[in-house]
C-alpha cells in the first residue's frame, strides 16, 4: 500500500465532504501502519454496534495481551464519545445516554436528509383556520426543536469526524517523514559498515548481507537462522579485529585473565577495544556502550545455543541485527577517523 497516496486521498475526501470515505481511508492507513488504537477508533465510526465492534476488534487484536486489548477498547470508546456527545437530543427506545448520538459515518448524510424531511413535514398545512394554525404551531414546536437539535448534532459530528480524519492524516504524514529520515540514517549506517569490510573481510560482509535477507518477516525458523547469522557476523568481525592466538587463558591489559579462544569472540572484541581505545578520549563512552551490547549479545548467544527455535522471536533476532550494525559502525568510525589529538598535532 502506498501510504503517502492514501493520505492524499484522505485530504481529498475531507475537502470534498466525503466523511465515510475519509474514515475508511484512515482505517486502512491505521491497519497498514499497525496503529491498533486508531484502527479501533475508526472502526467504531463505521460500526457503532457494540457487538460488532467487539467481534472486529477481537480479530484485529487477537495477538495482543488482555491488558492491551482492554486499553484499546476503552480508549477507542472514550474517543468515540468525544465525537458523538451532543448537548441534548431525543431518542426514545434506546438504552444509550441521551446525550450520545449513535450514528455510523456512512449514515450521517442520509440521516440529515431524513430528519430534514421530517422537519419539512411539520410545516403548517395551507388553508387552516387561524385557531388551528395556532394549535398546530404549539403542538409542533417541541418536535421541531428536537429535530433541529438532532440535525445540528449530526452536522457537529460530521465536522468533528472531518477534523479527526484531517488531523490523523497530518500526524501520519509527519510520522512518515520522520520514518523516511530514520530509514535514510539506518541505510547510511549499513552502507558505512558494508564499505569498511569490503576488501578487508568479505566474510563479514557476506554474513551481514545474508542476515539482511533473513530479516524479512517469517516464521520462528527464519528468526533462528537470522540470529545465528548475526552471531556469525559478529564472530567474523572479532576474527578480523583480534584473531585467536591461544585457547589458553591470557592476561588482558586490565590485569584480568580471560580466554580469548575461537568461541570467546566477545572477550576478543572487549580486549580489542581496551587496547585500541586505551588513549582515546571516547574510550569510556565506547566501553560503556560495548558493555551494554555485550550483555545483549551474550543473551543472544545463550538463546541460540539452546537450539530451541521457538524461543527466538522475530523482535529479538532483528534487535540483534540492528545492534550489530550500530556497534560495528561506532567502532569503525573510531578506527578510520582522525582523533582530535591527532588533528591538533
Amino acid at each position: 500500500m502506498d501510504v503517502a497516496a492514501a493520505l492524499a486521498r484522505i485530504h481529498d475526501h475531507v475537502e470534498h465532504d466525503r466523511v465515510e470515505n475519509a474514515v475508511m481511508a484512515c482505517l486502512r492507513v491505521a491497519r497498514t501502519a499497525k496503529d491498533y488504537l486508531h484502527a479501533a477508533i475508526f472502526l467504531r465510526e463505521l460500526y457503532p454496534d457494540k457487538r460488532e465492534i467487539a467481534r472486529v476488534l477481537h480479530e484485529e487484536t487477537k495477538h495482543l495481551n488482555d491488558e492491551t486489548k482492554k486499553f484499546l477498547y476503552k480508549k477507542s470508546l472514550d474517543r468515540y464519545l468525544d465525537v458523538h456527545s451532543i448537548n441534548r437530543f431525543a431518542d426514545p427506545g434506546t438504552n444509550e445516554p441521551e446525550n450520545v448520538l449513535m450514528v455510523a459515518a456512512g449514515e450521517i448524510e442520509s440521516e440529515i436528509v431524513r430528519w430534514q424531511g421530517a422537519l419539512d413535514d411539520l410545516k403548517t398545512p395551507a388553508g387552516l383556520p387561524p385557531d388551528d394554525v395556532a394549535a398546530f404551531t404549539v403542538a409542533a414546536f417541541p418536535q421541531k426543536a428536537d429535530l433541529r437539535e438532532r440535525i445540528a448534532g449530526l452536522h457537529t459530528i460530521k465536522a468533528r469526524l472531518k477534523s479527526r480524519c484531517l488531523n490523523y492524516a497530518i500526524a501520519m504524514e509527519q510520522q512518515l517523514k520522520a520514518e523516511q529520515q530514520q530509514e535514510s540514517f539506518l541505510h547510511g549506517v549499513q552502507n558505512e559498515v558494508h564499505n569498511y569490510f569490503k576488501g578487508r573481510a568479505d566474510d563479514v560482509l557476506q554474513k551481514l548481507m545474508k542476515a539482511n535477507q533473513l530479516a524479512a518477516p517469517g516464521d520462528s525458523e527464519d528468526s533462528a537462522l537470522l540470529l545465528t547469522e548475526v552471531r556469525r557476523a559478529l564472530k567474523a568481525a572479532a576474527d578480523l579485529f583480534w584473531p585467536v592466538v591461544s585457547e589458553a587463558p591470557v592476561r588482558c591489559v586490565d590485569g584480568q585473565e580471560r580466554k580469548l579462544g575461537d568461541q570467546q569472540y566477545l572477550n576478543r572484541l572487549q580486549e580489542f577495544m581496551r587496547v585500541k581505545l586505551r588513549d582515546s578520549t571516547a574510550r569510556e563512552l565506547l566501553t560503556a556502550e560495548l558493555d551494554h551490547l555485550e550483555v545483549f549479545f551474550r543473551r543472544l548467544n545463550d538463546l541460540a545455543s539452546k537450539g530451541v527455535h521457538a524461543e527466538v522471536t522475530v523482535a529479538e533476532a532483528r534487535q540483534g541485527l540492528v545492534s550489530v550494525y550500530f556497534f560495528l559502525s561506532n567502532l569503525i568510525r573510531h578506527l578510520v577517523e582522525k582523533c582530535p589529538e591527532a588533528t591538533k598535532a
